[in-house]
């Protein structure tokens, strides 16, 4: 066996919470809702690049999730291009974030939190906005000490 890419993850929310988040993957990230395979319970899948992969699939549960001690998910890491329109995005819809350069690698990350709390890191490998080494901005202001 070869593993050779991470197919999708799956985020559970509630029938109320629904709407709200496939809406965020889709105007703030960016991502599209498509086809979804017949299930058991209700969702949504988000696909990138045109529609040809769902890389997030939502699904319906009756009780929201728990913070468990066990919990080892930290975030969700997407590789992107186009930093200015992504920060252009997140700005319009109200999103704080915080945006670092590293080198090396060479590219700009941008942090931020979905609505039910998971954080999202947007990679763009070889983009840079003309500002120092490190920057730490929130909403677009350089963050207060």
């Amino acid at each position: 066996m070869k593993v050779t890419g991470i197919n999708h993850i799956n985020i559970v929310v509630t029938a109320a919470q629904l709407p709200e988040v496939t809406a965020f993957y889709e105007q703030v990230v960016g991502l599209t809702q498509g086809p979804r395979a017949i299930s058991r319970r209700n969702g949504a899948w988000l696909y990138c690049d045109g529609g040809n992969q769902p890389i997030i699939h939502l699904s319906e549960v009756q009780e929201p999730p728990g913070s468990t001690v066990g919990s080892h998910f930290n975030h969700l890491a997407l590789a992107c291009s186009g930093l200015e329109t992504g920060l252009a995005r997140l700005r319009q819809h109200g999103v704080v974030y915080i945006m670092e350069y590293r080198d090396p690698p060479g590219m700009t990350q941008l942090f931020f939190y979905d609505p039910v709390g998971i954080r999202i890191e947007l990679n763009f490998a070889g983009e840079r906005m003309d500002a120092p080494e490190q920057i730490s901005l929130i909403a677009g202001q350089p963050e207060q000490a």
